[in-house]
């Protein structure tokens, strides 16, 4: 067998994984471009943001159910719970919302204050009115999909893959790290510098603590899995309150 061939299928691997490192900031853009094409207008696609992401969580679900199926494993044994370390993760866990809060919050203000020296700018450019039926199905299919696609992608296949892979084991944490945040950059797209630096950095500090924590103690996962599941179901929350 030539080294040509032996080489291969880490080739493969390696193009795998660079595709779903961008798949999900591509994907974002690709849906809202479609939907600025049917509204004629990309300003009102901006505001289907959620939308986008619920799509481009489908998608991310499909591709990695194939990955692990294409691998001889189950995609859905991500999800589960340790038993052995059930005690321990709760504990730990706990401790690790009670450190979040902070560092889940704070960088949005901060960032806004020196960016505009307005902390509701941000709120205001994303938060638009979308038909009420829509926001009803969206309420529950964002938060929800968004448990199974974001953090499986980046942590749940990505991670381990560059843990094996790479030689500088800090890799395999930053880059799915950097692309979890940055992806933020066209959801939603909107052609404003200051607000794509702003969507690039805001989820840095909490992306580098998921990471951090899921490569030394994968055991975590399902928990920061509906943990983000919650956090996003308040951003649904606040489509909601433009109805009411």
């Amino acid at each position: 067998m030539t080294e040509a061939a032996i080489s291969q299928p880490t080739k493969s691997s390696n193009t795998t994984i660079l595709l779903l490192l961008v798949s999900r900031l591509v994907l974002f853009l690709a849906f809202q471009t479609t939907i600025a094409i049917i509204a004629n207008s990309w300003k009102a696609s901006e505001t289907y943001w959620l939308l986008t992401a619920t799509l481009t969580n489908i998608i991310s679900i499909a591709f990695l159910v194939l990955l692990f199926r294409k691998e001889g494993g189950k995609f859905l044994h991500l999800f589960k719970f340790s038993r052995v370390h059930l005690k321990k993760d709760l504990l730990i866990f706990l401790g690790i919302i009670i450190i979040s809060v902070p560092i889940v919050f704070a960088p949005g203000y901060f960032l806004s204050l020196l960016i505009w020296n307005d902390v509701n700018v941000p709120t205001e450019m994303m938060f638009g009115t979308i038909e009420n039926g829509l926001v009803y199905v969206l309420l529950i299919a964002f938060p929800v999909t968004i448990v199974f696609a974001e953090l499986a992608t980046y942590f749940g296949y990505i991670m381990p893959k560059l843990k094996k892979q790479v030689k500088t084991k800090w890799l395999a944490v930053l880059l799915p790290v950097l692309f979890l945040s940055i992806q933020h950059c066209t959801l939603p797209f909107i052609p404003d510098l200051n607000f794509i630096v702003y969507r690039a950095l805001v989820f840095l500090p909490f992306a580098t603590l998921i990471g951090v924590s899921l490569y030394y103690r994968p055991s975590l996962f399902i928990y920061f899995a509906i943990f983000h599941g919650i956090l996003d179901f308040g951003t649904a929350i606040m489509f909601l309150m433009k109805i009411s």
